[in-house]
């Protein structure tokens, strides 16, 4: 079963065991950017931080935003993932 994922307005949120794994984001000029992520150590290796950035881009998708990907989790997750090169905004698609 997948953790539910907690939308704060700032950031995305699994809180699992009393420890929470984050993705913070800003939107601006209809991006979302992903600039920081956050997984404790005892839950590192869950998937907790894929699981974020994916809801982000979703989450994007749904509003009609570009993403910006700006931590090295966001960052290695669209490289990993190129089917969700579409959904980056211009400048990103130079760098990823």
């Amino acid at each position: 079963m997948l953790p539910t994922i907690i939308n704060t307005g700032r950031m995305f949120i699994i809180r699992q065991e009393g420890l929470d794994s984050f993705v913070s984001y800003r939107i601006r000029n209809q991006e979302i950017e992903i600039y920081n992520a956050y997984v404790p150590k005892e839950h590192r290796g869950r998937g907790y931080a894929s699981q974020l950035i994916l809801h982000g881009i979703h989450y994007a998708v749904l509003h009609g935003f570009r993403v910006k990907a700006s931590c090295p989790a966001a960052i290695a997750y669209v490289r990993r993932n190129p089917e969700w090169n579409y959904t980056l905004s211009e400048i990103e698609k130079v760098k990823v």
